[in-house]
């Protein structure tokens, strides 16, 4: 009887962690000022060696007429929080010429990591990003309205599958 409940538990202990890494997430927060609940789309959302990119999608973010709202990084040597380019955009439907709102850390956007761990051919990775975006063309990233912002506040929780 104690063979079987020290094998079940063991058996436990090597589900456990290939159930914790299944790519997935959340994200919440403020956009303009209202609360929002965001999902990871894992499907678009993947990191290299030295970069993320998660994308959060919702339909509250529909409703206001927004895309998928996306963060991305990039890093040399280990994720530290130590960024060379980060930024993060969301789309503006029913734009033409097709617009976004953006920011990156020239635009004095913040991102923290709070955890980062690679498991296998996964990262699991926490944060926060906070910054104004501004709306711009996506082509040429050109601003004719520096005045048309959205203010972003968001914490999440992201477990990324590898770039294939």
């Amino acid at each position: 009887m104690l063979r079987s409940v020290i094998t079940a538990f063991g058996l436990l202990a090597l589900v456990v962690p290939a159930v914790a890494a299944e790519p997935g997430g959340t994200a919440s927060g403020t956009i303009a000022g209202e609360e929002i609940e965001l999902s990871v789309w894992t499907e678009q959302s993947d990191f290299t060696s030295s970069s993320f990119s998660i994308y959060f999608r919702a339909p509250a973010l529909r409703e206001r007429g927004l895309g998928s709202l996306s963060v991305g990084a990039e890093w040399i040597g280990d994720l530290d929080g130590g960024f060379f380019s980060a930024e993060i955009d969301v789309p503006i439907l029913n734009t033409d010429p097709y617009r976004v709102y953006r920011a990156d850390l020239d635009d004095e956007l913040s991102l923290t990591i709070t955890s980062a761990s690679y498991q296998g051919d996964v990262l699991a990775i926490a944060g926060q990003v906070e910054g104004v975006l501004t709306s711009m063309d996506r082509i040429a990233l050109r601003n004719p309205d520096p005045d048309d912002t959205l203010s972003v506040s968001l914490t999440f929780e992201a477990v990324l599958g590898e770039l294939q």
